[in-house]
């Protein structure tokens, strides 16, 4: 078993073998990986790639944004895979981010992460839901100003300035961009089958706005099963999921090393 860099030569084909066995962000590996490849290792079991994480470098925190592994694989050599990371960040003194599910909240809490905050997976199943979605409604939330709002908006929620993760490693051809004066929402394909809502920002106080862009979504996705990651305790975000049948599944927590990170929850409706 080798736990180390990912095989430049072979990382696309590797990746393509681990797509047949799991739900993966691919385009979001492949592009954080060309971004900066020095954070970004794996598990292989001879020359087939069993686990992968990778990092993005922002200018005031740093992202694990990917973590994949087969079910076989044993805590241990997550907890390794993690270590080698946190090791090639070591003279990273600003917060280190990892939306942890529970089992991986224990291997990283091993790791010295703290919890900022609980967050609940949200799942829409193809529910009937009754809503009027209008040519004027439609229009509202054109993406014709969603570069402005990510520059306007979206900091005020991460403490970051992550335009260019957004629209360089994150949009890809099935992504669907809504967005209006005060907030924003992209959703794109996993597989043929599961679309995710991430990021999605809106401004306090603009729950119309977000009700539009949840309405959109939904109006254009609502036959996929639909997947996003909510804070646990805004409750006004946490109504409007239920209000349109989306269902809470399991519990994940962001987790953080070093600093606190400067992140708003009121503002982020999709992580």
């Amino acid at each position: 078993m080798f736990v180390g860099w990912i095989r430049k030569k072979s990382f696309y084909d590797d990746l393509e073998g681990l797509s047949n066995k799991l739900t993966l962000d691919k385009n979001l590996i492949i592009k954080t990986v060309e971004e900066d490849q020095s954070l970004s290792f794996g598990v292989y079991e001879k020359n087939e790639l069993l686990a992968i994480v990778t990092a993005y470098r922002f200018e005031n925190s740093v992202f694990i944004n990917n973590l994949y592994y087969t079910k076989e694989l044993d805590i241990e050599l997550i907890q390794r895979l993690f270590k080698i990371l946190l090791n090639n960040l070591y003279e990273d003194t600003k917060p280190i981010l990892f939306l942890a599910n529970q089992n991986e909240k224990a291997i990283v809490e091993k790791l010295g992460f703290l919890k900022f905050s609980d967050f609940k997976k949200a799942v829409h199943n193809g529910a009937a839901v009754s809503f009027n979605f209008s040519n004027a409604t439609a229009k509202s939330i054109s993406n014709e100003n969603y570069i402005s709002v990510i520059q306007n908006i979206d900091p005020k929620g991460f403490g970051e300035k992550r335009k260019e993760y957004i629209t360089k490693c994150m949009i890809k051809s099935s992504s669907l961009v809504f967005s209006t004066d005060f907030a924003f929402q992209h959703s794109y394909a996993l597989n043929q089958n599961i679309v995710k809502i991430s990021p999605w920002i809106v401004e306090p106080g603009a729950y119309s706005d977000a009700e539009k862009l949840l309405r959109g979504v939904l109006y254009h996705r609502g036959l996929k099963t639909l997947v996003a990651f909510v804070p646990k305790n805004i409750k006004e975000i946490t109504d409007l999921y239920r209000s349109y049948k989306f269902e809470f599944v399991d519990d994940f927590s962001l987790m953080y090393l070093n600093e606190k990170p400067n992140i708003d929850l009121n503002y982020i409706y999709g992580f």
